[in-house]
């Protein structure tokens, strides 16, 4: 199996979770930050899903899964099947199947219409890794890993690049230009360690600077644009 991976915005957006333990407890985690609007159905809630209900963080409906939830509206753009019992999650994942939603079934890949990578976070710099279902231990370690060896400045690099963007395109609108300033900025940033640097506001602007002297010269490159 080979999936297609890809950073979904939930902002505002209906997710179901059925199941209110441990497994549902680490799929909510990550999901949270997302800004969606999350559902757990359960009967019973671990007591830090309860402290998000009651904080109003999430929504709780008190039942065991019944098909004629998946029909409620909203109609949710991911259901998760994180229930600690197998084939509860197979039913789960099966019924909403049917219905055309994607749901992931947490201990079963092969009944799953997507799968949730391991994911390492640095303000908004995510990486991603995924065994394809093959093992989740492995997705873990190697997880473990990128944490360690991404540093916590790329978070600072990636939100200045985010600012200056609309600017970098106004002041380099020659897409070639664009494309090659950037390589090679984000070259730079390898190999000055720039990551470890608090102010790069001037450095950045240099770079913009040197860019458009080139660009204004006539000075060709090749590319593709960004």
């Amino acid at each position: 199996m080979v999936g297609y991976m890809t950073e979904m915005v939930l902002e505002g957006r209906p997710v179901l979770c059925f199941g209110g333990g441990q497994v549902a407890l680490r799929k909510l985690t990550g999901l949270l930050p997302c800004g969606a609007q999350l559902t757990v159905v359960a009967p019973d809630l671990h007591p830090q899903l309860a402290k998000w209900v009651q904080a109003g963080q999430i929504q709780h409906r008190a039942e065991p899964f019944v098909s004629a939830q998946l029909d409620l509206l909203p109609r949710p753009v991911l259901v998760f099947a994180a229930t600690g019992q197998a084939s509860l999650n197979r039913e789960i994942a099966a019924q909403a199947a049917q219905r055309g939603m994607l749901c992931n079934s947490s201990d079963d890949p092969e009944s799953s219409g997507f799968l949730v990578p391991a994911v390492v976070r640095r303000g908004p710099v995510t990486v991603g890794v995924s065994t394809s279902g093959c093992s989740p231990a492995l997705a873990r370690l190697l997880k473990e890993r990128l944490n360690f060896w991404l540093e916590p400045g790329w978070a600072g690099l990636a939100s200045l690049f985010g600012l200056v963007r609309n600017r970098v395109k106004l002041r380099l609108p020659d897409p070639v230009v664009r494309q090659q300033f950037w390589r090679e900025t984000c070259l730079a940033v390898a190999a000055e360690r720039r990551f470890e640097r608090q102010e790069n506001d001037h450095w950045l602007e240099a770079r913009i600077a040197a860019a458009e002297s080139r660009q204004d010269s006539g000075v060709a490159v090749s590319g593709d644009s960004s």
